[in-house]
């Protein structure tokens, strides 16, 4: 025979009713919290979700839905907030949604896919995602927070970082090296994070007197062989820039890449600056400046504000959290004349 609830709240000795609002994520004090939870560990107790979602319209799960699941941003927000969540209770349920050759992308059925199977939140990093793809979500009232970008609509939470000082300072720390030919590999047009970081880097140049060079900015994706094209490109200018910043964590490897296949050395032949991973900067000889991204910190925010939002300790207007950014200093910028 099954275990049932009412044979955790005999083992434990706690009602039913206090065993239920254990389990579901309910403020249970100590003792009777590890009291609970020695009683369903001694019995084996399994929780069914389907039934308790059935009853308690929750399941005790969330969605998050990222690009691409070889993205390093996404999976290491991914892996985050899978850690955060699952110490409230919850599960999650991993969705990738993917871009077509015309530049279309199909988040709306990935949406609905997380959607039909109730998740209680979502978390989201929407790049070239529709307003319209969000009517289901408005409509079922399902809690969402946005990661990477923020929310123009004010519609939902967003948790970013300031993506224009980030690489102001970075650009900034170039050009006090004596740079004055700097270029910058960002993703696609359009998009707010690539928007913040050009003029972030546009602002640097301007204050420091430096004319822009429309050649020396290389917009195109997030991926590694956008960064190696990037580079190729910048190479076979009349006047190739003397440093680059990478804004982006493939951006940065597939530069990287481009380097090493044309045998170049960091920082005699180029400076360079990466962002994101840190693991790369501090193998990588010599040791790479790189822009950083506390990704546990923007996992933390999100999921923080995403719990709020489920268990209704929060239901007002739409919050913009913006987590700080450093750089790491390394030994890839050449001090020049």
């Amino acid at each position: 025979m099954s275990v049932t609830i009412k044979d955790v709240a005999k083992k434990a000795g706690v009602s039913i009713s206090t065993v239920s609002k254990c389990i579901n994520g309910g403020n249970v004090l100590e003792p009777k919290r590890t009291e609970i939870f020695n009683a369903i560990d001694e019995l084996n107790y399994k929780v069914n979700p389907i039934a308790r979602g059935m009853k308690t319209k929750k399941t005790r799960t969330i969605g998050v839905l990222i690009p691409n699941l070889s993205d390093y941003y996404g999976v290491s927000i991914l892996t985050s907030v899978s850690q955060f969540m699952y110490e409230k209770n919850y599960s999650t349920i991993v969705c990738d949604y993917h871009f077509m050759d015309d530049g279309s992308n199909n988040a709306k059925e990935k949406i609905d896919f997380l959607l039909d199977y109730q998740v209680d939140g979502i978390i989201m990093q929407p790049i070239g995602v529709k307003s319209s793809d969000f009517t289901r979500i408005r409509k079922e009232k399902v809690p969402l927070v946005f990661v990477d970008i923020e929310d123009e609509e004010n519609y939902c939470d967003s948790v970013v970082i300031d993506n224009e000082s980030i690489t102001y300072e970075v650009i900034k720390h170039v050009i006090d090296n004596g740079h004055k030919k700097i270029a910058i590999i960002t993703g696609g047009s359009g998009i707010a994070t690539t928007d913040d970081r050009v003029e972030g880097y546009k602002r640097a140049l301007q204050e420091n007197g430096i004319p822009f060079v429309p050649e020396y900015v290389f917009k195109e994706s997030v991926h590694e062989i956008s960064g190696y094209n990037a580079m190729k490109s910048f190479m076979k200018l009349p006047e190739p820039p003397t440093a680059v910043f990478a804004a982006g964590h493939d951006l940065m490897v597939g530069s990287l890449l481009y380097i090493s296949d044309n045998k170049m050395l960091i920082p005699d032949d180029i400076s360079f600056v990466g962002f994101e991973n840190l693991e790369i900067a501090r193998i990588y000889n010599p040791k790479l400046t790189i822009g950083s991204q506390p990704m546990d910190k923007i996992a933390k925010a999100a999921s923080d504000m995403l719990y709020e939002r489920m268990s209704g300790a929060y239901l007002g207007v739409a919050r913009k959290r913006k987590v700080d950014t450093m750089i790491e200093y390394g030994a890839s910028v050449k001090k020049v004349d």
